[in-house]
């Protein structure tokens, strides 16, 4: 009896399943060219929506389980879309990453029948904020085109600032674009919230545009709040420290003098980082590492990095990266690594001997 009740059970939530699916949107296992074919079918014509995805993107893995899924977004969905979905790191989704510059995941390409882009919704949103950012996007005048021109009609910050948007969704530079409403635009606008994030957040660090906007960082810091700014800043250049500090910034295709890894630490210096953050210090070792200085390197893990927390994950990534060096290190470069371990070593040591005396403390 209860083996039955089992596969009563299994057999309801599958069909729940399954109606669930077939209430959202009905994505097709379709090639770009099938999609471009069955969207132009004159008895049936339709609009095509693209899900450009990866593996590793969380919020591309949200919508998909969550949102996709719900009756509300095959109820809009599907009467006006064939909708497909490729993955932008394998087979013919690198090619449309190429074809229709997809840089930011997850992004939703919104296609006429003959495979001509007509806008592009970027990010995560629900299912209903999703069906409303799709039906703005198609409206002509809110296609990059549309936007483009009435800015160029009017250029204010209220043209602007959709304009610079929409070329940045779109993988495109909008640093023109914000540096002009920056010469022209009244404070009030400039520096506001809106405005900062989008110029901070997209202006290449050290860039003539970067510089201007750092002569303001006063101001800047009024309006956002410095812990905002800095954390904007800081994370424009992050991972490339990293991968500079590891030596492996050739894979990825991120290059630096040691010039310009200096003008980066010395300007996130300015910024007075707090430095009991671990990864604050990123920059600082990727000079050290650029400037092939490794007996300055050994000092500055001795005086900060082997003060770290050994539980924090950047205290790992600090220690391989040192480890790493050992490999062109010198006798006596060699001898002060060992010897820095072997004092993280003995600091492991005396936490655990104490803990092993409460341990046994207690009955």
């Amino acid at each position: 009896m209860n083996k039955i009740y089992t596969a009563f059970l299994f057999t309801c939530c599958l069909l729940w399943q399954v109606t669930v699916s077939a209430q959202g949107i009905n994505f097709e296992h379709l090639t770009l060219n099938e999609a471009i074919s069955k969207a132009s079918n004159p008895a049936d014509p339709k609009l095509i929506l693209i899900d450009c995805y990866t593996s590793w993107c969380i919020p591309c893995i949200e919508m998909a389980s969550t949102e996709f899924p719900k009756k509300v977004a095959g109820d809009y969905f599907n009467p006006k879309f064939i909708s497909v979905k490729f993955d932008m790191e394998k087979g013919e989704g690198k090619e449309i990453a190429q074809k229709y510059n997809v840089k930011a995941y997850p992004t939703f390409l919104l296609l006429n029948a003959k495979g001509q882009e007509l806008n592009r919704v970027v990010g995560k949103s629900t299912a209903e904020e999703f069906i409303e950012k799709v039906t703005v996007a198609l409206d002509p005048k809110n296609s990059l085109p549309g936007i483009k021109a009435a800015y160029e009609e009017k250029k204010s910050m209220e043209t602007g600032m959709p304009y610079a948007l929409a070329l940045y969704q779109n993988s495109q530079d909008p640093v023109p674009v914000l540096d002009e409403l920056f010469e022209n635009a009244q404070d009030f606008e400039r520096f506001s919230k809106n405005y900062l994030e989008l110029a901070l957040g997209t202006t290449k660090f050290g860039s003539p545009f970067f510089r201007k906007l750092m002569l303001e960082k006063v101001r800047i810091d009024q309006a956002i709040g410095s812990e905002v700014a800095n954390r904007i800043i800081f994370d424009k250049v992050r991972k490339d420290m990293y991968f500079i500090a590891n030596e492996n910034g050739a894979r990825f295709n991120i290059a630096y003098t040691p010039k310009e890894v200096e003008e980066v630490a010395y300007t996130l210096s300015l910024l007075k980082l707090d430095p009991n953050v671990p990864e604050h210090h990123m920059p600082k070792v990727a000079l050290y590492v650029a400037n092939n200085d490794l007996d300055g390197m050994i000092r500055y893990y001795n005086r900060y990095i082997g003060r770290l927390r050994s539980d924090d994950v950047f205290k790992g990534i600090f220690d391989g990266i040192l480890s790493s060096k050992l490999k062109k290190a010198s006798p006596e470069q060699h001898a002060a690594i060992k010897a820095y371990f072997q004092n993280q070593a003995n600091r492991l040591k005396k936490e655990s001997m104490q803990y092993q005396e409460y341990t046994d403390n207690i009955k």
